[in-house]
């Protein structure tokens, strides 16, 4: 597939996306770490619009290589940002309703990161890497991090589901490195360099 100039900037967009959800997650954390509610409730609805975003982004982009991954990797996508933005709704509620109580908004909250961006984005990011693998539209190291991190915070998030490790713990922080790794490499090459597939598949 040739990059035509609306393609190439499409790519760009995806890959700043990617950068941006990264901002708005950390930011959320900080946020709320300093107690400013409504500063991580809308750092976090950014970051829902930029998760929907990517999946529709890179849906267009890769579904020559690959139209029913590439369908299931954003229809993931957008069920990662309703996640996240269902998680709000609690945190919302503190904010307008005065005396409303932060500490029965915080388990719904966690909940919604463990099932949203962990669970989801574990899964689509194996979708995402194998695609990227069998149509070759990026370094295989690049594809092989995807399915080897979104794989390895799969476990994690249901090890943690299950109790057998700590929720949001030292083990949790570390299985999620390889995943973080993959998405920032992947923004900059997006970015950079943008997709170029050269093997087209039914699937």
């Amino acid at each position: 597939m040739n990059m035509t100039s609306s393609s190439r900037t499409r790519t760009r967009t995806a890959g700043i996306l990617y950068l941006v959800t990264h901002v708005t997650s950390i930011g959320a954390v900080a946020a709320y770490a300093a107690g400013s509610i409504a500063l991580g409730a809308t750092l976090e609805f950014v970051l829902a619009l930029a998760c929907a975003g990517t999946g529709v982004l890179l849906c267009a982009l890769l579904d020559d290589a690959g139209p029913a991954r590439a369908a299931a990797f954003a229809a993931l996508r957008v069920v990662e940002a309703a996640v996240i933005l269902a998680g709000l709704l609690p945190l919302v509620g503190t904010v307008l309703v005065p005396g409303a109580p932060l500490d029965a908004a915080m388990p719904v909250h966690a909940a919604a990161f463990l099932v949203g961006q962990g669970l989801v984005i574990a899964v689509n990011t194996v979708v995402l890497g194998s695609l990227l693998w069998t149509s070759r539209v990026v370094p295989r190291a690049l594809a092989a991090l995807a399915l080897v991190g979104g794989a390895i915070v799969l476990l994690s998030d249901l090890a943690q589901l299950w109790t057998v490790i700590p929720l949001n713990g030292a083990l949790a922080a570390a299985a999620a490195l390889p995943i973080f790794a993959f998405e920032i490499w992947f923004a900059i090459r997006l970015i950079v360099v943008g997709v170029q597939p050269r093997v087209t598949l039914a699937a």
